[in-house]
């Protein structure tokens, strides 16, 4: 029984922690860089600045709230995000640009550092303790209006200069198919879906059949223990159930049999017919409906 509710402790505990984890900053991820803005994307303020994009590529929200980001790798607390902006919560593959002119009184999403357009620039998104690094970049110096990143969203590995300036979208905008479109060009008759449905049905039929399995052998442990506790017998001690004898199964048959047979009264099929004695009907008769005369004293 113990062994029983630690494993399903353990179980919930794992799933909290799945959850949790997949809830926290680490795994963002700078997703385009561009440090020479001349023509590109304007701000509020109608100005023209160098700007870095952040990608959530996980399932579920992620706050940045807390952590820091930086351009200089001596100096990871450079620029804390504050806590309490609507902005700092990134939505499940989706993105928050950030602005780098040294002034932050326009908003969370404006920094305290620049970035310098000639050279190459240094960028890292840090954690709360200000000591875990989450993403870090060498952004190599870019030309006039052109930008640096992964050219799939949160793929690290496609890092380069991109063909398309792409701020809050999409890096890769090209032509290529759909998945979908994929397969449905490599299933023309739809037996590869067929498959895989029935795959799918049969995979979820298994697993229940597996889970009531499981789930039936513990409750007939749990019914066990509690049959040993009320006996009184030690822990282990293997109880067999008692076996009803045969005369017992026949004695209560039989009593069932006589109970259905004297449920119903069985009656000879001769019909009586008697005279009405009163040809009216005495709903109708004159006496109830007058009022009595009231008596003279």
């Amino acid at each position: 029984m113990q062994n029983i509710k630690k494993g399903l402790l353990f179980i919930i505990a794992v799933f909290i922690g799945v959850a949790g984890y997949s809830q926290r900053a680490s795994s963002l991820i700078i997703n385009e860089v561009q440090t020479n803005n001349v023509n590109g994307l304007i701000n509020k303020n109608g100005e023209r600045v160098a700007w870095f994009e952040v990608y959530n590529p996980t399932a579920a929200p992620v706050n940045i709230s807390g952590c820091y980001l930086t351009n200089d790798s001596l100096n990871l607390k450079k620029y804390r995000i504050i806590k309490g902006d609507h902005l700092t919560k990134i939505e499940p593959h989706q993105r928050l640009l950030f602005y780098c002119n040294s002034d932050t009184r326009n908003g969370v999403d404006y920094t305290n550092f620049g970035l310098v357009d000639s050279t190459a620039n240094y960028l890292a998104i840090v954690s709360a303790n200000g000591l875990d690094i989450i993403d870090e970049v060498k952004v190599p110096a870019l030309g006039e209006d052109i930008s640096w990143g992964c050219i799939y969203d949160g793929d690290k590995a496609s890092r380069a200069t991109l063909s398309h300036v792409t701020p809050n979208a999409l890096n890769y905008i090209g032509s290529e198919s759909s998945a979908e479109q994929k397969f449905k060009e490599n299933d023309q008759y739809g037996i590869g879906m067929a498959l895989t449905a029935m795959s799918v049905v049969f995979t979820a039929l298994l697993c229940l059949f597996i889970s009531f399995k499981i789930i039936g052998k513990i409750a007939i442990r749990i019914t066990a223990a509690r049959a040993r506790r009320a006996a009184g017998v030690p822990k282990g001690t293997k109880v067999e159930p008692v076996e009803t004898s045969g005369e017992v199964y026949a004695a209560i048959a039989l009593a069932l049999s006589l109970h259905e047979d004297n449920d119903h009264d069985y009656e000879e099929t001769v019909l009586t017919m008697k005279k009405v004695e009163k040809r009216y009907s005495p709903w109708s008769s004159k006496i109830y409906n007058l009022r009595e005369t009231p008596k003279k004293n």
